[in-house]
């Protein structure tokens, strides 16, 4: 069988079927006979949530529930739907991980923990700790949101409106309420960027109402292992999409777009970034500035951006198998 290595340039596909047996279904099947793929979409709504003012008690428990890494990146940068559909065409579901022409590498557990500050051990979150059809999802929003929504215009199919919840933020609070207060709004921004960064589904729109089980004990909370749950639904949507099931992205893109830029440096955009390191771990803070111009021009389709991604790993390969040294 003729490789790339024999013929002395770049094949497409795999060269061994019997391991990547699902190529007939494979994204990357349909861009070698058509030579181009529908750019993925990416879904996500939480951005109008980092113009709101978070008062210092909230703040405090949304730490405390896990969430200090991704808040303070602050407000995520543009998607890049060009290169996460590059990174989607190089997606083998068979073995989870990015065929490249230096080997395989992908997102680790402890690169989500890295990059957004995610506990990466604790307890799993599933959101299915009740039926789904418990009928009383309204008061449990009372107990534990402090506000009963409206089920006619802010709840939709099993869920909370993304808008409702951040209507909810908007409404100020004092200095000197009672801790279950700040701790009510604390739960209502964390919804918001479970829903809307760390674990959106394709609608954008809504948060399901089974989410609200895992927030009914504070300091049980605190324990969960949000950084599994991002990094399992980031496989999940992948997954589908590598396989030509879907053609808009829900899950944590944006996750994988800093992962991309964190590894593989020349695909960032021009700008400047600074990486933090508390304690153990770090967390990265994107200030980007980047040109009136959209920066994914450079892409003029995805044959090219697929091309780039390729040649700039090669001479990054020991960097995209290696974290940082951590301080």
């Amino acid at each position: 069988m003729e490789t790339s290595s024999s013929s002395g340039q770049l094949l497409y596909g795999p060269e061994d079927p019997s391991v990547l047996n699902m190529q007939k279904h494979h994204i990357s099947n349909k861009l070698m006979k058509e030579g181009t793929t529908q750019v993925f979409k990416v879904r996500r709504i939480e951005s109008k949530t980092w113009d709101i003012d978070i008062h210092e008690n909230v703040r405090y428990w949304l730490d405390a529930f896990g969430f200090k890494g991704v808040m303070d990146c602050e407000r995520p940068m543009k998607v890049d739907n060009e290169l996460i559909t590059a990174l989607i065409e190089c997606w083998r579901p068979e073995t989870h991980t990015f065929h490249l022409p230096i080997g395989e590498a992908t997102i680790t557990l402890e690169d989500v923990q890295a990059i957004w500050g995610l506990r990466a051990d604790g307890r799993v979150f599933t959101g299915r700790d009740y039926h789904v059809n418990f009928p009383d999802w309204t008061s449990k929003c009372r107990d534990l949101l402090g506000w009963i929504p409206d089920t006619s215009t802010e709840t939709k199919q099993g869920g909370l409106l993304m808008t409702a919840l951040i209507n909810q933020t908007r409404m100020p609070l004092g200095d000197d309420l009672l801790t279950y207060v700040y701790i009510q709004r604390a739960s209502i921004h964390a919804l918001i960027l479970l829903g809307g960064l760390i674990l959106p589904d394709t609608t954008g729109c809504k948060v399901p109402f089974m989410w609200l089980n895992a927030l009914g004990d504070p300091e049980e909370v605190k324990t969960i292992s949000w950084g599994s749950a991002a990094l399992a639904y980031l496989y999940h949507y992948l997954c589908e999409a590598s396989i030509d099931k879907r053609k808009e992205l829900g899950g944590p893109m944006i996750l994988l777009q800093l992962w991309a830029w964190e590894r593989m440096p020349t695909l960032r955009p021009l700008g400047r970034y600074c990486v933090l390191h508390p304690s153990t771990w770090y967390c990265v803070h994107y200030q980007l500035q980047v040109p009136q111009k959209d920066h994914s021009a450079v892409c003029e389709n995805i044959s090219t951006q697929c091309k780039r991604i390729l040649e700039v790993v090669v001479h990054l390969a020991r960097r995209v198998y290696t974290l940082p040294s951590h301080h």
